[in-house]
C-alpha cells in the first residue's frame, strides 16, 4: 500500500477519506465496467483462503475422530486384560486362564503396533496428539544418554551410518572444553540435514527424534564409530537404541511371579486413566472445531475484515502515533491472514 507522505496520518489510515479526482463520464464508465471483475477477484481470493482454512480444520477433525475410535478400541482391550489379570491375582487360575491373559495381551500389543495407522497419523508413541506436524519417534542412543557424559569424554570424532536410513554418513566432531549448550548445538548442526533433532527432556536426558516413517529402518541399521572414548574405533555392530513409548506390555510377564503380574496390572490401570483423559481432551477440541466451523458458515468475510481493521486502527488511535508506526502497521496488516494466525496458534 502506498501512503502519500504529504497527507495527514488520519487520511493515511482512512483511504476512503481521501479526495477522489474528478473523472470524465467516459472514464467513469470504463472504471465501473472494470470494478466488478476486480471485486469478484478479491471475493474469490477471500473465499479460497477461507476454504483452505476450513479444509485444514476438517482434516484435523477427521484425524481426531480416528484417534478417538482407536483409543476406544484400545481402552476396551485393556479393560478386558485388566479383568483377566485381576482374576488371576485374586485366585490363581489354571493354565488355560494364563493362556487367556496371554491372548488378551497379544491383542493389546497388536493394537499398540497399529497406533499410527489406526489413529490417522495423529498420535505419537507417547500418545500425544499431533495434528499440525508429521509424527516423530523419540529415542535414546546407548552411550549418548546425557550431555554430561559427552562433555567428560573430551575430544572425539563420531561417525554415524545407517544404510539407506541416512543418505550419507554423519560426522560429529567433539572438542575439549565444550559446554553442554555447545554440544547440543553441535549435535543439531550435524544431524539437522538428515531430519534428526537432539533435545533435552524435562529430566535432563538427551533425546533424539526423527520422522516416525524412517525410524524402523534407522534403528535396525545404525552404527557408530568413535575413537575409543564414547564408542570403539572398530564398532561394526548395531548401536543399541531405546524408543520412548507410552505403554510397553511384555508377554513374558504373564508367566512370571505375582509381583510381575501386579506390575503389569498397574501399568494397564495407568494406561486406562491416561487414555480416558486423552479422549476427554480430544472431545473438547472436537467441539471447539465444530463450533468454529459453524460460525464460519454464516459469517460475512467482508464484514469480519472491516471489523478487524477497525479494531486495529482504533488501538492505534488511543495512543501516540507517528508516521513510522502507522506505515509499519499498514504493511503488517496487508500481509496478515486469519488462516496464518490460527495456524500458528493451533
Amino acid at each position: 500500500m502506498k501512503i502519500d507522505k504529504q497527507n495527514p496520518v488520519a487520511n493515511a489510515l482512512d483511504t476512503r477519506a481521501q479526495a477522489r479526482p474528478q473523472v470524465a463520464p467516459a472514464a467513469t464508465s470504463r472504471q465501473a465496467a472494470q470494478e466488478p471483475p476486480a471485486r469478484e477477484a478479491r471475493m474469490q481470493k477471500s473465499t479460497d483462503g477461507s476454504k483452505g482454512f476450513n479444509l485444514q480444520l476438517n482434516q484435523q477433525l477427521s484425524s481426531m475422530q480416528a484417534a478417538d475410535r482407536y483409543l476406544g478400541d484400545l481402552s476396551e482391550q485393556l479393560s478386558t486384560l485388566k479383568l483377566s489379570i485381576s482374576r488371576q491375582l485374586s485366585a490363581p487360575q489354571s493354565a488355560s486362564e494364563r493362556e487367556t491373559i496371554a491372548h488378551h495381551l497379544q491383542q493389546a500389543n497388536s493394537l499398540l503396533a497399529e497406533r499410527s495407522k489406526r489413529s490417522g497419523q495423529s498420535l505419537d508413541a507417547n500418545f500425544k496428539l499431533r495434528l499440525n506436524e508429521p509424527l516423530r519417534s523419540r529415542f535414546t542412543i546407548d552411550g549418548l544418554e546425557s550431555l554430561e557424559t559427552i562433555r567428560h569424554a573430551g575430544k572425539e570424532t563420531l561417525l554415524f551410518t545407517a544404510g539407506r536410513a541416512l543418505p550419507e554418513p554423519v560426522a560429529l566432531v567433539l572438542d575439549e572444553g565444550m559446554s553442554e549448550e555447545q554440544i547440543l548445538r553441535r549435535l543439531n548442526s550435524s544431524f539437522g540435514s538428515v531430519g534428526i533433532r537432539a533435545e533435552l527432556d524435562p529430566d535432563g536426558a538427551l533425546k533424539f527424534s526423527m520422522p516416525e516413517n524412517d525410524w524402523q529402518l534407522f534403528k535396525e541399521q545404525l552404527k557408530v564409530k568413535g575413537e575409543g572414548k564414547l564408542f570403539p574405533a572398530l564398532g561394526n555392530g548395531i548401536a543399541p537404541t531405546t524408543e520412548d513409548g507410552f505403554l510397553k506390555l511384555s508377554a513374558a510377564l504373564t508367566q512370571e511371579s505375582f509381583r510381575e503380574l501386579r506390575q503389569l496390572l498397574d501399568s494397564v490401570v495407568t494406561a486406562l486413566d491416561r487414555i480416558s483423559s486423552l479422549r476427554q481432551h480430544i472431545s473438547l477440541r472436537q467441539e471447539d472445531v465444530r463450533e468454529f466451523l459453524a460460525q464460519q458458515e454464516s459469517q460475512d468475510e467482508k464484514q469480519w475484515a472491516l471489523n478487524f481493521a477497525g479494531a486495529v486502527f482504533d488501538i492505534q488511535g488511543r495512543k501516540a502515533s507517528n508516521y513510522a508506526v502507522v506505515t509499519q502497521t499498514v504493511v503488517a496488516q496487508a500481509q496478515l491472514t486469519r488462516f496464518a494466525v490460527v495456524s500458528l496458534l493451533s
